[in-house]
């Protein structure tokens, strides 16, 4: 296995006099040691850390989270106090480990360790870097012991000893002073104290012209401007869990995209690092983001835990922590208070509309809330099953909760792209789905016309009224709304693709792709953008790069199938219908294979000609059955150069209002004849430009 470079939390105990007893006592030493094991390895996993292996009686754990490993240390050594006999020795350090085959190397070890040998009986003890991390926490009492050299460390550590808020002071031996705050300067010497402060003060009243210059602008300078909220792990063990963790996860994303002057990324580049261990600085790197937002979710009964770290990855430091414990019936108000928390954290002085925005609950009702939860998860898997499941589940929660906003999107969105996956239905069955998400569209508008994802929706629908003026403001509204919509990016690039306006789409889906890199829909529309502009060879090149992050992209396939066709590579286009066809339900492994062997043999006989003759027959042959359209007969007509019966198609596309037929200006098919004055007027009647 690889080693891996990460930051972590790292926790070494010890069994106080355990080797004196050994000597004394085997068997009682041997119950202790056990007893110690019962202790600590369930309470390590409950506070989200993992148990690395024993030292003789000493334990070696790592945490992804500081706040986690100093609570976890003193639930320990609560636990400790009622076993006669057991007490340990706690030193916690935070710090970059080397991972490698279960196990961690490294300095941050080091530390920890050196730092459990000084701690005294019963004591945590903590370096500077963990204490940065849980000297705001109530819960938590700290006090600075000493500054040390330890061994094999080159520079000196600050010491630091932790208890829980009802302890009444340090165990240490020493004569610890109450912890400062990291901004003041630690001295014990009074009279030099007191030399200290006549000195700060005179340089303060002569510098705070100076210092009020620099808090205005380095810390501006250093303001997060970027973030990536990961995918949280369900350590629950179950996975029926999964959509709750992941909810969440997106849940959070969408409110820290209310916040201004913050780039959050999408779900799609975010989840791509679901199920991975990876560095906060190699995701930083890699989606170009200055913070990382780690999380952890169990759920016992009735009760949630979530421990979140948020991380600045140029450092490598902890910027906040914070464990929350809430019962499922607070669901709604858990997730609003962590939003506030890390707006509050990233933007001090959060104007309170901002604030409003982002905590925003869209429903009160906890279950409304999870079966909402339960359709995103679907929704996100993006097949025709997943899809239908998403829409009961979007239904669910609009049946318990009717002024569900979000809901109604949902089931809208769902609708709107059903049809996309699952291309065996009839032309009757599309216009009923069109009419549910129309209805569903105008429902969330009517509860809430903020929804930057309502106004995405009306974009479409104008889209298909043939209102491209309308459309266009209506995604830029959803901008306007929400700037980290990487979809409404994507959407309108399409849309003025469609229209011929190349430069401005490309600069429209290049945004969408900063904002959201890892998505497959949005690296797939890319190629789109190629093909709609005839660069043909870039967009076989982008498709093929979409295949190799998801083999079984389905309209990835069928474009290609297309791109294929256009460049008259038809025995690669043939391969790619036949793949497309199994995976957008329209035909079954047997019939898919059938017709691509048709396929070739028409094209072996007949070559181009042949091909498209009979490609021509099967879309015919779909159209008498309620299914395909007269836009995709219009096509095949024009490849066979009968420029006569593709009008006659495409006036019957025009008269039944066809979706498809927005896209002709797109179509390299109609190439030959866009300079025809009856294409010229068909343009016209669009609302296409001419």
């Amino acid at each position: 296995m690889a080693s891996t470079r990460q930051l972590a939390a790292i926790m070494f105990t010890d069994i106080v006099g355990y080797t004196a007893l050994m000597d004394e006592d085997e068997e009682r030493a041997l119950h202790l040691l056990e007893k110690n094991r019962t202790i600590q390895k369930p309470l390590i996993e409950q506070h989200g850390g993992k148990w690395i292996k024993e030292l003789g009686d000493g334990v070696l754990a790592s945490f992804p989270s500081v706040v986690d490993a100093v609570s976890c240390a003193c639930s320990i050594n609560e636990a400790c106090k009622k076993t006669s006999g057991l007490q340990l020795r706690i030193g916690i350090h935070l710090g970059d480990v080397v991972v490698e085959n279960n196990d961690v190397f490294g300095e941050g070890v080091n530390i920890a360790s050196r730092l459990q040998a000084l701690a005294p009986a019963g004591g945590i003890w903590i370096s500077e870097a963990v204490y940065k991390n849980v000297s705001n926490k109530r819960e938590l009492k700290t006090w600075f012991i000493k500054e040390e050299v330890l061994k094999h460390v080159k520079e000196p550590v600050r010491i630091y000893e932790v208890t829980a808020e009802n302890a009444r002071g340090p165990i240490s031996e020493l004569k610890p002073n109450p912890a400062p705050s990291i901004s003041k300067t630690f001295s014990t010497a009074h009279n030099r104290r007191k030399r200290l402060f006549l000195i700060s003060s005179i340089i303060f009243l002569l510098t705070a012209t100076s210092f009020g210059y620099w808090l205005l602008t380095e810390r501006n300078t250093n303001q997060i401007e970027s973030i990536a909220v990961l995918p949280f792990v369900n350590t629950s063990g179950i996975t029926d869990f999964e959509y709750l963790s992941d909810g969440i996860t997106e849940s959070l994303i969408n409110s820290l995209s209310q916040l201004p002057h913050l780039s959050v990324k999408a779900r799609s580049s975010v989840f791509h690092y679901k199920g991975k261990e990876v560095a906060p600085q190699v995701v930083g790197r890699e989606l170009m983001v200055q913070a990382v937002l780690n999380g952890r979710m169990v759920q016992r009964g009735d009760q949630l835990t979530l421990s979140l770290d948020l991380v600045n990855v140029s450092t490598g430091n902890q910027i906040w922590g914070e464990r929350y414990i809430r019962k499922e019936a607070e669901l709604v108000s858990l997730q609003s208070d962590i939003a506030r928390d890390i707006a509050n954290k990233l933007r001090p002085k959060l104007l309170r509309v901002d604030e409003q925005r982002v905590t925003k609950s869209y429903t009160a009702d906890p279950e409304a809330y999870r079966l909402y939860l339960r359709g995103l998860y679907h929704w996100n898997k993006r097949t025709a099953d997943d899809l239908r499941k998403s829409i009961v589940l979007f239904q669910q929660a609009i049946d318990k909760d009717p002024s569900y906003a979000k809901a109604y999107a949902g089931l809208a969105m769902a609708y709107l792209v059903l049809p996309t996956y699952s291309r065996n239905l009839t032309i009757q069955e599309i216009k009923e789905i069109d009419l549910k998400r129309r209805a569903a569209v105008h429902q969330a508008q009517e509860l809430d016309d903020a929804l930057a994802e309502v106004h995405a929706l009306l974009a479409t629908m104008k889209e298909d009224a043939w209102d491209f003026q309308a459309a266009e403001a209506e995604y830029r509204r959803a901008i306007e709304l929400n700037p980290n919509f990487a979809s409404a990016h994507q959407f309108l690039s399409r849309l003025l693709g469609g229209l011929g306006r190349h430069e401005e789409a490309f600069a429209e889906i290049n945004k969408a792709h900063e904002l959201d890199p890892f998505s497959i829909s949005i690296n797939f529309n890319i190629g789109g953008r190629f093909r709609y502009a005839r660069r043909f060879d870039e967009a076989i090149v982008q498709f093929k790069k979409v295949l190799d992050m998801e083999p079984n992209h389905p309209l990835t396939h069928l474009v290609l199938a297309w791109t294929y066709d256009a460049k008259g590579m038809y025995p690669e286009a043939i391969a790619e219908y036949n793949k497309a066809d199994v995976l957008l339900e329209k035909e079954s492994v047997k019939t898919a294979q059938h017709k691509a062997a048709v396929l070739t043999e028409a094209l072996k006989v007949g070559r181009a000609q042949g091909y498209w003759r009979k490609r021509l027959e099967l879309s015919q042959y779909k159209y008498g059955e309620g299914r395909g359209s007269a836009y995709e007969i219009a096509v095949n007509y024009a490849r066979l150069g009968d420029r006569d019966r593709t009008f006659e198609q495409l006036e019957k596309s025009f008269a039944a209002h066809e979706t498809d037929l927005i896209w002709i200006k797109t179509e390299s098919a109609f190439d030959l004849m866009s300079a025809d004055p009856h294409f010229r007027n068909l343009l016209r009647r669009i609302g296409l430009p001419e």
